[in-house]
């Protein structure tokens, strides 16, 4: 009587050779799902910390124009607000944001928004009362970088037209200069030499509403991009009876 021997059950190479190879593509479709959720991840965040920056932009010229102040100057024969803006600039009077032991925190501040080449969006600060530059000087006083991804910034200006009796219908215009709107006569009078007297022309009106379209340039994986975000609209609330 002989004994029958029984062999081990095994795999052939083939069969390894495939098993193996199904393998290698669960994990590589395992890696390229991780990586496609983490660039995704990344992004996201990457979007989210821009949009923040520009919630803060956008937060920070709503309080400035909030806090403006008619503060009058004279030119020449002129009584006019602090307020006048160019298609690419703006300068306005506003209220002193802090006091503390910093020079002139104090005093009202003549603002200037403008963008800068390299430095973006700036905001340049002076004090006319303090004899530390003028009413519309933006070249002595203090500037401070608001947003360094600003490329352009247009502002427009929602100006009254004609008397305020007439009741016209205001209009978008590329600018707005207090010294030649010449829309009312202050009654205050100028002493001439010689002691002649004359009106001090000038006008107590300012824009409705003030229009600011950014461009700003945002980072992404393959470069930047530059985009112009919609127009933010600021209505110019102070002198106006609601």
């Amino acid at each position: 009587m002989t004994a029958k021997r029984s062999g081990n059950a095994g795999f052939t190479l083939l069969e390894l050779l495939i098993s193996m190879t199904i393998l290698v593509l669960i994990f590589v479709a395992i890696l390229g799902a991780l990586q496609v959720g983490s660039r995704s991840w990344e992004g996201g965040e990457q979007r989210a910390e821009q949009n923040q920056r520009t919630r803060s932009l956008v937060d920070l010229l709503a309080r400035e124009l909030m806090m403006l102040y008619p503060l009058r100057v004279k030119e020449e024969d002129k009584d006019i607000i602090v307020f006048r803006g160019t298609a690419d600039s703006l300068s306005f009077a506003t209220l002193p944001q802090s006091y503390g032991a910093e020079p002139f925190s104090h005093m009202i501040p003549i603002v200037t928004y403008s963008v800068q080449l390299d430095r973006g969006l700036v905001a340049t600060t002076s004090y006319p009362l303090a004899g530390r530059g003028g009413a519309f000087d933006a070249t002595t006083g203090q500037t401070t970088t608001l947003d360094d991804r600003v490329l352009e910034a247009r502002f427009r200006y929602l100006v009254p037209e004609g008397k305020p009796e007439e009741r016209l219908t205001p209009i978008w215009r590329d600018s707005w200069d207090p010294s030649r709107d010449t829309s009312a006569i202050l009654p205050s009078p100028a002493v001439r030499p010689g002691g002649a007297q004359r009106p001090l022309r000038g006008s107590e009106r300012l824009p409705l509403a003030v229009e600011i379209t950014l461009t700003i340039r945002q980072p992404r994986r393959q470069g930047t991009r530059d985009l112009i975000l919609p127009p933010l609209v600021f209505p110019v609330q102070m002198g106006q009876t609601l």
